[in-house]
């Protein structure tokens, strides 16, 4: 595939070549401040072309074009207004005065509508960040910075892992949200979800920063249903020399959960262009910290955490903390099932004195993260590109990014990422009216491991035997595991008495984190793949990716009109270790395609309707239509009304179609016909774990619910959204307004159902005598289903699975949103926004049956203050956030998340003989615990001090 995206744009190249050259011209210039003072690395474009070129250390440049005047030069740089100014045949030295831009909303802004245009006219909201945002903002780096912009959620899983939310239902690693890295799709081929920056873009590179909230899908394709986050970096056209930023700090320093430990983040870009012809540019980052760490204690175990608030391990012998791993429900019939199947036959004596269901239930004293995972985290990044002007029209470029790092993702455990590493390899041919490009990403999962996976492990070989053979020798009173030598014997009905007796031996018996036999196990668990019996993550998935865009601005006239295609194929390979295998015994490869019309035209004076159309195409799946409607009115000057209409979709991700993983709690499986015969569900019927646990409560076999949805069809979710803003300048320019409302309509929405099914003990795809069903989802008898309310049987057990299916009932939510920026004095900058997210109530079979996970708080808000200038070396920024508390639910557990509020500050000292800048600041300076989500870290404090030297070079 990349072989022939290759031919073809070597044709086009050959094709450019192959015309008959212009005749040049050659235009000179100075470019200075309103003072005089020449500016350094001001962009001078030629409109309507890709050439270019940047001002020296005087501010002088010179620029040859291939053609004839008249045209026009677009010189811009960042803070200061745009200027456009003509060439004609006489012109020949070129001498401007760019001013400070002291006008709010003057941003150009690309993603709403696939072309450029005013961010006050864009269709739809969007939010972005240019390069003095990013140098501005108090946040540690500018990925932490996005958290602010109105309407956005972060999950918080890491210090380098953070998922983007917007407009709700968040997750951890969200694939309702589609992040791209300059047009390549910043995901995991493997499981889907945004990685973050954690292999991300180096901050030295970043030029800018777009995010859409809610539905992009009409452009972008499917998944883009909650919105988009495009990340723009740095022409080497553009932005050359040589820069370098180095960053120390240090977290923990209230040593609550961990000595305080030294942050440090060090980062250089070097660009060039030759003859303004070629170019290239080369990036490296490297960040290293001790990463904040998971101490939510509160018990998961019962219907809901807040109803366990008073639970603990000293109270509840079923106690699941949230952060301790290793701690999984059973019971002593289960184990001495599997003590018989694997051929101790002393039991089979007693297995009628060895309960199942509540009475020998228990759980194993686990092991806290904070003692046995290594929450080091580490990122290196590395990129380079090299660019070629073919023409002034048509320029070409090969892009390479590679990152490697240790994190922490929270899913349905928390997974240690260690040494994972992505790389994504580009060509792009492009114009001012058109690109085609494709792109491969490769993904290693390096030594990543399962927390909780492996904590259990270490508990099933060292806990569970000496619990279970405490129990039995206090039952019995017999002595085999040294620890009953008077020969105590408890009656078989005093089930507290016999387990607290042989949870008192096994924890005396139970390795610590710091012996040789955890450390031993520890170390063979995670090298061992999750497949074989261990915990370690494999997955070296990849995807491929082509796609091509053009405008007909040169061609039609009376209206703006621009198509677009793409095309990708998704190769998994987790050894075995995460998704099924097809009859052949491979992991599966699939391909999807699609297709974009977008028409625009200005019917009457300042108002500017736009209707596009977009089909996509999975081939596991039906092809969707996403249309988009949208106008914007200018009823007055920089006073801009908006409306947009749009429907969007959503393709099951890999993990949906085809997981098969043991989660230790249950086994997570993919909707796809291999998976259903595997495991026997349309022969064994399952039944929602929530009706099994009533009925094991009530006793009765007519509380049993079928899990009917487990035998419908699978189908892409679906979205409809309308949405209404406002956006306009008041007070000269100096105050910027920016609202609106929306309302969405979920059909299908995809959500994950937990289901239990009855088992041969040791072996889940075996159906127990008796056990088969005529036809798919039939009920059992009533003999079968006692078997679901004593909590298993003799030989027999209940096995739990996380399976994705649709919602029959509609799911909507609406939400609005203000933001209001204002510039007074000389250069002060005031700003806030607001926004309120609510999902409608659902009815009460749809909210107890599905784990809809609307995951958003109600209200956020923002507070910003800063003058990027109070003198000619100082400036300074704060930003307050506050978000209300709400409920999380997640295949690793739910609970409510309380409300927390951060304040971030930096002030910034200009080193103007260096090209430097420091700064020393803060993110949550008051240093306020919180956490963003169930599962995730007790977030802290983070101070740093920063050295900026920008275009090194120059000073030499």
């Amino acid at each position: 595939m990349i072989r022939n995206l290759t031919k073809m744009i070597f044709g086009l190249v050959l094709t450019v070549c192959s015309v008959a050259a212009y005749a040049q011209t050659t235009v000179s210039g100075t470019i200075v401040d309103s003072e005089g003072e020449p500016l350094i690395g001001v962009n001078v474009l030629v409109q309507g072309t890709v050439l270019g070129t940047i001002t020296d250390i005087d501010g002088k440049f010179t620029l040859t074009v291939q053609s004839q005047p008249p045209f026009n030069l677009v010189v811009s740089y960042v803070g200061y207004e745009t200027q456009r100014i003509e060439v004609s045949a006489s012109t020949t030295q070129i001498d401007v005065q760019l001013e400070e831009s002291t006008l709010l909303g003057q941003e150009v802004v690309v993603s709403a509508s696939r072309v450029e245009e005013s961010s006050l006219k864009s269709p739809v909201s969007i939010e972005r960040m240019d390069i003095l945002d990013i140098q501005s903002a108090p946040s540690p780096d500018f990925y932490s910075g996005i958290k602010n912009l109105n309407g956005v959620d972060f999950s918080t899983q890491s210090l380098t892992f953070k998922s983007v939310n917007a407009r709700g239902f968040g997750a951890n690693g969200n694939t309702r949200f589609v992040q791209l890295i300059d047009g390549i799709d910043n995901q995991a081929p493997g499981l889907n979800f945004p990685v973050g920056n954690v292999v991300g873009i180096s901050e030295l590179d970043l030029e800018s920063v777009e995010l859409i909230p809610g539905a992009a899908s009409a452009l972008y394709g499917p998944n883009a249903i909650q919105g988009i986050l495009l990340m723009n970096s740095k022409s080497p056209f553009d932005y050359q020399g040589l820069d370098f930023y180095s960053k120390v700090g240090v977290t923990h320093v209230d040593e609550e959960d961990h000595e305080m430990s030294p942050y440090t983040d060090i980062g250089l870009r070097y660009a060039k262009a030759i003859d303004n012809k070629w170019a290239f540019k080369i990036n490296a980052s490297w960040l290293r910290a001790q990463d904040f760490i998971g101490v939510d204690y509160r018990d998961q175990s019962g219907a809901t955490v807040e109803g366990n608030l008073a639970s603990n391990r000293q109270n509840n012998r079923t106690y699941d903390g949230i952060n301790v791993y290793g701690d999984f429900l059973i019971d002593v019939g289960t184990v001495a099932d599997i003590a018989i199947a694997g051929g101790n036959s002393d039991v089979q004596s007693i297995r009628s004195l060895l309960p199942n269901g509540a009475n020998g239930a228990f759980s194993p004293t686990g092991y806290r993260e904070v003692d046995y995972v290594d929450n080091t985290t580490e990122s290196l990044k590395l990129g380079g590109a090299l660019h070629y002007r073919l023409s002034d029209k048509i320029e070409a470029l090969a892009q390479v990014n590679w990152g490697q790092g240790s994190s922490v993702y929270t899913a349905n455990d928390r997974f240690i990422l260690d040494n994972f590493s992505i790389w994504t390899g580009k060509l792009e041919l492009r114009g001012d009216n058109f690109f085609v490009r494709g792109y491969t990403t490769q993904e290693n999962a390096g030594d990543t491991y399962a927390a909780n996976t492996i904590a259990s492990l270490i508990n099933q070989r060292r806990y569970l035997p000496v619990y279970f053979g405490a129990y039995t020798d206090f039952l019995t009173g017999g002595n085999t595991t040294g620890t009953n030598p008077d020969g105590t014997q408890y009656d078989a009905n005093n089930y507290t008495a016999l387990h607290a007796a042989a949870r008192a031996v096994a924890d005396a018996a139970q390795p610590g984190v710091d012996s040789e036999t955890f450390q031993s196990d520890f170390n063979e668990f995670r090298e061992l793949s999750i497949a074989d019996g261990g915990a370690k993550f494999l997955d070296k998935s990849a995807l491929w990716h082509y796609e091509g865009s053009y405008n007909f601005k040169n061609e039609i006239d009376f209206a703006d009109v621009v198509v677009g295609a793409n095309f990708r194929t998704y190769a998994l390979n987790s050894e075995g270790t995460l998704f099924t295998l097809d009859e052949n015994g491979d992991e599966v490869s699939f391909n999807e395609f699609g297709g974009y019309l977008q028409v625009s035209k200005n019917v009457i004076d300042n108002v500017k309707l736009q209707a596009s159309v977009r089909y996509d195409k999975n081939e596991n799946f039906d092809g969707q239509f996403s249309p988009r409607v949208s106008g914007v009115w200018e009823f007055l000057a920089d006073q801009n009304l908006r409306a947009s209409f749009q429907r969007g979709f959503r393709i099951p991700t890999t993990q949906d179609q085809y997981i098969d993983l043991d989660v230790v709690t249950r086994r997570l499986i993919g909707r796809n016909d291999i998976l259903t015969e595997n495991y026997n569900i349309e022969r064994n019927t399952v039944y929602t774990t929530e009706s099994v646990m009533a009925a094991q409560a009530s006793g009765d076999v007519n509380d049993l619910v079928v899990a009917a949805d487990a035998y419908k069809p699978f189908e892409t979710e679906k979205v409809t959204t309308w949405e209404v803003g406002y956006k306009g300048l008041l007070m000269d320019g100096r105050l910027l307004i920016d609202a609106f409302y929306y309302n969405s309509t979920y059909q299908d929405f995809g959500a994950e159902i937990d289901v239990t099914q009855a088992v041969v003990t040791g072996d889940i795809q075996s159906v127990p005598s008796g056990y088969a069903v005529g036809s798919a989802g039939a009920r059992h008898d009533d003999a079968e289903l006692q078997t679901f309310v004593d909590g298993g049987g003799t030989g027999i057990s209940l096995q739990r699975y996380g399976y994705d299916t649709n919602i029959d009932e509609d799911i909507n939510s609406y939400g609005f949103g203000f933001g209001a920026e204002y510039t007074f004095l000389e250069g002060f900058n005031f700003g806030a926004n607001a926004s309120y997210n609510k999902l409608e109530d659902l009815d009460d079979v749809t909210a107890r049956t599905y784990n809809v996970a609307f995951n958003t708080p109600e209200w956020r808000y923002n507070i910003t203050f800063g003058n990027r200038k109070v003198t000619e070396r100082i400036g300074f920024g704060l930003t307050y956030r506050w978000q209300d508390a709400f409920l999380w639910q997640s295949a690793i557990g739910s609970s409510i998340i309380s409300d927390f509020a951060t304040l971030d500050a930096q002030v910034t000292y200009r080193l103007p003989s260096i090209n430097g800048r420091l700064k020393i600041g803060g993110s949550n300076i008051l240093n306020e615990r919180y956490t963003t989500s169930h599962g995730n870290p007790r977030m802290g404090a983070l101070y740093y001090v920063q050295l900026n030297l920008d275009n090194i070079l120059s000073n030499f």
